[in-house]
């Protein structure tokens, strides 16, 4: 019986297009269009969270010698045309380029590096405004004598808190949370300063060991560790 029901030829269901008024906005967007979309928008979601992965798990000092391999019709001989695998085609710039190019990052790090001297300075000059309360000495002769006049202190403390205006514990309570601010900004000044002073010394270094007479000792091609030596003077 279901045989003869297949058998008979059935209307076809056609799905609804896009009604007149809305020609203007072209096709109808079907459940399967949609589907196909999403998918589409998944995979490729799905593709940059793994290069992503795979930048952050790359290991800058990783080296495979298929990097340095050849490839192309003429892999040998003087007349190569082959390429460098892993090689984006950038060109090479020469080593005055380079040292041009370390000249303008290390005039960049200084300009950076006396700013954050100036801010240091102005953040100790400002912490050093903010008076906390003076200290009075009191030279005795004998015990008696200092257990006399630590007595009269600790009295002359009570009364002063007693006596102490609300206006001015408001104004010792936000004295001291000034004072607590500008510390806090004088550690992360510091912290900045002597990173970029690592950062330009390591620069002035990088610069000295490019020129054409270096001025400090390095690594040649060989793997050997040379000093500069001094003049005399």
């Amino acid at each position: 019986m279901s045989s003869m029901r297949n058998a008979v030829q059935r209307r076809n269901h056609k799905e609804r297009g896009q009604p007149e008024e809305r020609q203007r906005l072209g096709l109808l967007e079907k459940h399967k269009d949609y589907s196909a979309r999403a998918r589409d928008f998944n995979e490729k979601k799905r593709k940059l969270k793994a290069l992503r992965q795979k930048v952050l798990d790359k290991n800058p000092d990783e080296f495979y010698y298929g990097m340095m391999s050849r490839k192309g019709p003429s892999a040998t001989g003087k007349n190569r045309t082959g390429t460098v695998n892993g090689d984006r085609g950038n060109e090479v710039l020469s080593q005055e380029a380079v040292r041009l190019y370390k000249t303008q990052d290390l005039g960049y790090v200084r300009t950076m590096r006396n700013k954050a001297t100036k801010e240091v300075e102005a953040l100790e000059r400002i912490t050093k405004g903010i008076k906390g309360e003076g200290k009075k000495i009191v030279f005795v002769d004998d015990e008696e004598e200092q257990e006399r006049v630590a007595e009269d202190a600790n009295m002359e403390d009570d009364s002063a808190d007693e006596e102490l205006s609300t206006e001015e514990q408001d104004r010792r309570t936000m004295q001291h949370r000034e004072l607590e601010k500008a510390e806090a900004k004088l550690t992360i000044a510091r912290e900045r300063l002597i990173a970029l002073t690592d950062a330009e010394q390591a620069l002035e270094i990088q610069r000295a060991k490019m020129a054409k007479s270096p001025t400090v000792g390095g690594i040649n091609k060989q793997g050997v560790k040379y000093k500069v030596r001094e003049r005399k003077r």
